[in-house]
């Protein structure tokens, strides 16, 4: 249930996590024999504590070679179950805490275990969402990685916060994550300014609203089918 699509979704792309590399090949080549999915992520970047308690998210780049041992049979299984046309690509933070930062070991292990592109959030796992995304830390992994994509994550809160990243540290591309919380139209926004096009206007209450209705239906619909 939680792997599933709308017929007219496309690309289809499912984020996972784990600490298993056995497990995490078993459920790559599910998803993809079953035909779920056209791009897989993995998420090293959790920071919630029932996650990492176990190990898992944020807690997995302090083990390098368990971490290396996940994304190797992650590409592995994606690339003999598709024939190469599945990507994975991975998302991390920057370590533990200031102390312990682990980002740039990390993506150059990515990197060299097949991941197609590495996204970082640039804060740590103390951090959570609070203060300042450090965005010298995407600039270093650019750098430290020059063969691999590098996504920036962290305060994008606006179409203009994607360009002044990617102009200020040279990333690839940009997650976003709670900045589209309440504001899906961020992403009609990036599409204007990834094309030279000014931002349109604001949606007006009204039609927040109708899209929240809309949001309220489908939710509604969807615990149904799920029951």
């Amino acid at each position: 249930q939680l792997a599933s699509f709308a017929p007219d979704e496309s690309p289809r792309s499912l984020q996972l996590y784990g600490t298993d590399p056995a497990v995490v090949a078993e459920a790559v080549r599910r998803l993809i024999g079953e035909g779920h999915v056209d791009h897989l992520d993995f998420n090293f970047g959790c920071p919630a504590p029932k996650v990492m308690r176990h190990g898992g998210g944020a807690a997995v780049p302090t083990r390098p070679r368990l971490l290396a041992a996940i994304i190797s049979a992650a590409v592995e299984a994606a690339d003999a179950a598709s024939d190469g046309t599945v990507p994975v690509t991975v998302k991390m933070r920057m370590g533990l805490d200031d102390e312990r930062l682990t980002y740039l070991e990390a993506g150059r292990i990515a990197a060299d275990s097949g991941a197609k592109a590495v996204a970082l959030h640039s804060r740590t796992a103390r951090q959570r969402y609070s203060g300042r995304a450090h965005w010298d830390a995407i600039t270093a992994l650019v750098e430290a990685i020059p063969d691999v994509p590098v996504l920036g994550n962290g305060d994008i809160w606006d179409a203009h916060d994607a360009v002044k990243m990617m102009e200020q540290t040279g990333c690839d591309g940009v997650v976003v994550g709670r900045g589209c919380l309440g504001r899906p139209w961020l992403f009609r926004d990036l599409v204007d300014v990834f094309e030279g096009r000014a931002t349109q206007p604001t949606p007006l209450l009204g039609e927040v609203v109708d899209v929240m209705l809309q949001h309220a239906r489908m939710l509604d619909a969807h615990a149904t089918t799920a029951l």
